[in-house]
């Protein structure tokens, strides 16, 4: 029912951060009525339990940070999880470019070391293509790339 529900949720959002679209999900998975899903989740944001723009930011972070991922990567995942834009863009821009530099720097280092190819020109479409695929920019790359190779 709505009330055991309720007591659940409440409990998984004080321990960890969650999107509206998850708990949502997750209420819908349950087969909740509509109406109970509504109030569950009013309650949710109305007492801080669950807020999109908390979510977001500490997201962003921590995929930067831990997982080393680029903006664009982070943008992609946050839309998947139907965080508004306006948000998205708050929390990107929360994250220091410096740091998105020395991330990729570091990420390239370490691919170029494991590389085997020989050709200049095909090592540095890996390492692109590599870089991109963790979500950094063609600036950001373009920039690593050249440090790298100096």
């Amino acid at each position: 029912d709505a009330k055991k529900a309720l007591n659940i949720v409440a409990g998984q959002c004080s321990k960890k951060e969650y999107c509206s679209f998850d708990i949502l999900k997750k209420l819908q998975r349950w087969e909740l009525e509509e109406k109970d899903i509504a109030a569950v989740m009013e309650f949710l944001v109305k007492n801080h339990f669950l807020d999109d723009t908390r979510f977001a930011e500490a997201y962003a972070r921590d995929k930067h940070r831990f997982n080393r991922w680029g903006k664009l990567k982070i943008m992609q995942m946050l839309r998947q999880k139907r965080v508004p834009e306006r948000i998205i863009e708050q929390a990107l821009s929360s994250l220091p470019d410096e740091e998105s530099d020395a991330t990729c720097l570091a990420l390239l280092k370490q691919k170029n070391r494991g590389l085997k190819e020989e050709d200049p020109y095909k090592r540095k479409a890996k390492l692109f293509r590599f870089a991109l695929s963790r979500g950094f920019d063609y600036e950001t790359i373009s920039r690593c790339i050249d440090q790298l190779q100096d």
